[in-house]
């Protein structure tokens, strides 16, 4: 989890300028959206054995709760720096990985329970 979460902080900080260019339309907030489903299921796996525990509700809302605000203050923090720029559509990208993974997490529990 600290790996991953190092990982989008250093992408999230870096200066994008020297990556390569593409003109693939919302390329970026897909990247966000993968980046923050792949926080979230980090996280519920390292706090409980997929497959065998149960998953608490308290760890739910620790695993929807953690990369939302991690989020915030990536888009902060990038507001402040030069060669980066907040934004709240970045915040919605990231949002939505975040909740994608919460519901493949239940729907995934839900069904393996049946």
């Amino acid at each position: 989890t600290i790996l991953v979460c190092t990982l989008v902080l250093i992408l999230s900080v870096i200066n994008t300028g020297v990556l390569p260019k593409t003109n693939m339309l919302g390329i970026d907030k897909i990247v966000h959206t993968i980046m923050y489903f792949g926080m979230t299921l980090t996280l519920i796996l390292n706090q409980t054995s997929y497959l065998h525990e149960k998953i608490t509700k308290t760890q739910l809302y620790f695993t929807f709760l953690f990369p939302i605000g991690f989020g915030i203050l990536m888009e902060v923090i990038q507001h402040f720096l030069p060669w980066r720029s907040g934004s709240i559509y970045d915040f919605i990208a990231n949002t939505l990985g975040v909740i994608l993974a919460i519901i493949i997490i239940i729907a995934t529990r839900y069904y393996r329970h049946e």
